[in-house]
């Protein structure tokens, strides 16, 4: 039987397996990060904090990290952030304090913040621009594949022999996937010929200030803003009406299920033709699965809502990066990845802590703000500026390298 497309490249292959990894030891460990702070005496305000601090060191960092990567390269970014996280799992097993809990979080986002863009881009540096899509697709579901198993695994084990044992295995996971790096990406992940001429030095930021952009950044912050204001709370709601620690963990396993199965599907919708029409349907789909979410206070239902939002993400995730991709700069794609994932924590960061104290008030609100705020943001994104990008049939070229430098000289 022939491969996948994905399988048959081979620095993808590389990429896919140590995504898988990397999944499995964020599976382990984070349905039960805030489950264990509420256990040692967090407050929910701190909670809010904790996860608000670590999306905030993301957003400060993610940018810069993504222009680090295009002067050296893929691979030391990726490795030393996969340690850095590393480390801080470790600390979990002695925190003990609101401060300590906080202070490992931020940490953990540095390390994300080393590693996210540059994953990114380096996908995009090893793939054609018309297989960007099953690349991306391959992505989400080789890291969903990782997340299959392991909360339902770290639900079993942290109700037998403790939450540390959870953290151990984690910070064990990462060490190895950071290696694993810095072995196997050595002939894919250096820096890319035209960075060594200095040539992305010329090219301003505000060429990141082009409409086909703009809608990509957009989504990024209506997506991401999902994740922050549900960080702090998701696994408390869950425990609140009734769900074990098998289910909470299962309700992250239930995403990663479907997107795993229908992923080779929707990575061939993103490849093909104009996206707009999938990102609008599949986001305004998402956004009232987000109301469900809080209406229906049942496991059960929320377990299968879980399978239909997975098979919706396999075509608007991939759909989303493909385009991001289709209408990048090559010669800054480490940039680009950077201002796309820091405003994304932007709008992560700015709901985290919301998340919090919205829930304080009642559990449906922030569900309902979710929602509303995702389908608002889609519809401006995509009609006002993703849908006339495609039609015109816009795709963003390099610059020439003399119109560039001219024009930079008072932008850097």
């Amino acid at each position: 039987m022939k491969l996948p497309w994905v399988l048959q490249h081979a620095p993808l292959r590389v990429i896919l397996v140590l995504t898988a990894m990397a999944g499995v030891a964020v599976g382990l460990v984070i349905p039960f990060l805030t489950l264990t702070a509420r256990d040692r005496g967090v407050s929910l305000d701190a909670i809010g904090v904790m996860a608000s601090s670590y999306l905030i060191a993301q957003m400060l960092l993610q940018l810069p990290m993504g222009v680090l990567s295009d002067r050296i390269g893929r691979r030391l970014p990726i490795a030393l952030g996969l340690l850095v996280e590393a480390g801080a799992t470790v600390g979990y097993i002695t925190a003990d304090s609101a401060l300590s809990f906080i202070t490992l979080r931020v940490v953990q986002g540095v390390g994300l913040a080393m590693l996210y863009p540059a994953l990114r881009a380096l996908i995009v540096d090893v793939t054609p621009n018309e297989r960007r899509g099953q690349a991306y697709a391959g992505f989400g579901a080789a890291y969903s594949a990782g997340l299959l198993f392991a909360p339902m695994l770290g639900g079993i084990v942290a109700e037998t022999v403790g939450v540390n044992a959870l953290f151990l295995s984690a910070a064990a996971v990462e060490v190895l996937v950071a290696i694993g790096g810095l072995v196997f990406l050595q002939g894919d992940a250096g820096p890319r010929p035209v960075v060594a001429t200095g040539e992305t030095e010329r090219i301003p930021f505000r060429a990141l200030l082009v409409a086909p952009l703009i809608g990509a950044f957009i989504l990024s912050f209506a997506s991401q803003f999902q994740i922050g204001l549900f960080s702090g709370i998701w696994s408390i709601y869950l425990a609140d009406i009734g769900a074990s620690d098998f289910e909470v963990g299962l309700s992250f396993s239930t995403f990663s299920i479907a997107y795993l199965l229908i992923a080779p599907v929707g990575g061939r919708l993103a490849d093909a033709g104009a996206r707009w029409r999938r990102l609008l349907v599949a986001n305004l789909l998402i956004s009232g699965i987000i109301i469900i979410y809080g209406l229906v206070p049942s496991v059960p239902v929320i377990l299968l809502l879980g399978l239909v939002e997975g098979a919706i993400a396999t075509v608007q995730q991939p759909s989303l990066d493909a385009y991001l991709a289709s209408v990048s700069d090559p010669r800054i794609q480490g940039r680009v990845q950077g201002a796309f994932t820091t405003i994304g924590m932007t709008g992560a960061a700015v709901s985290a802590f919301l998340g919090s104290v919205l829930y304080g008030i009642a559990p449906v609100i922030p569900f309902l703000t979710g929602g509303v705020v995702l389908g608002l943001l889609t519809a401006v994104a995509v009609l006002r500026f993703i849908r006339p990008t495609e039609l015109s049939g816009y795709r963003l070229q390099p610059a020439p390298v003399a119109a560039v430098a001219s024009s930079d000289t008072d932008a850097r």
